[in-house]
């Protein structure tokens, strides 16, 4: 691990049967490697073992895309049937890994976020390591945002979008979005503001979500 490289978490939290998205991941997430000096941790929920649960997986960083296309299809474990599970588990070991080193965001991508109040409390600890949190929706229609998820990535000055796979042309927008996240992960929001002015549309919108949230107060 480099000093020099910028951290990013990417977690895939799908409660339904999520072979868009890791087909999705696994094929883009090259993309944000090749932004600049970025190590990657990838988290992902395991199949539901005897508890009933599914574990929350992560890896060491990895700094080659190859790398990782070989460890996220190596760790595939899709479940059809809607197991329960918690974005709390990959926010907890967002603060592990900051409290060790820097982590300059966590960019979780999904299908259904719950808010509970050991997540709120995680992203209270998040946003004082200086942690930004993302959250890529995969939604069928916005009228189920919820402002109480929308604000665990509010209260770290992150972002939050939604996507729906059923009327927008996700191949196009997915891949700028993870960009978009790694240049900030990189240079801050200098680096989104040149993004946006070369008119790229993704840039643009998380540069707005992190400049409004970045002036506003902590959780409460």
């Amino acid at each position: 691990m480099s000093d020099n490289n910028a951290r990013i978490i990417l977690a895939l939290a799908a409660e339904a049967d999520d072979k868009l998205m890791w087909d999705r991941l696994t094929d883009i997430q090259a993309g944000m490697f090749a932004v600049g000096p970025v190590e990657i941790k990838f988290a992902y929920f395991g199949r539901e073992g005897a508890s009933q649960v599914r574990p929350c997986i992560t890896t060491n960083w990895i700094t080659d895309p190859d790398d990782m296309r070989e460890i996220m299809d190596r760790g595939r474990a899709g479940c059809v049937c809607g197991c329960y599970i918690d974005v709390a588990d990959i926010l907890e070991q967002a603060v592990r890994e900051a409290q060790r080193a820097p982590v300059q965001a966590v960019l979780i991508v999904g299908d259904h976020f719950r808010k509970s109040d050991h997540a709120v409390a995680l992203a209270k600890e998040l946003r004082k390591t200086g942690t930004r949190v993302f959250l890529i929706e995969r939604s069928r229609s916005s009228s189920h945002l919820d402002p109480a998820v929308k604000a665990l990535a509010e209260g770290t000055g992150g972002a939050y979008l939604q996507f729906n796979p059923a009327v927008e042309r996700v191949a196009e927008r997915l891949p700028g979005m993870l960009e978009a996240v790694s240049h900030f992960a990189i240079g801050g929001t200098r680096a989104l503001e040149a993004l946006a002015q070369s008119d790229d549309k993704e840039a643009a919108l998380l540069l707005e979500q992190v400049l409004e949230h970045s002036a506003l107060p902590h959780l409460a």
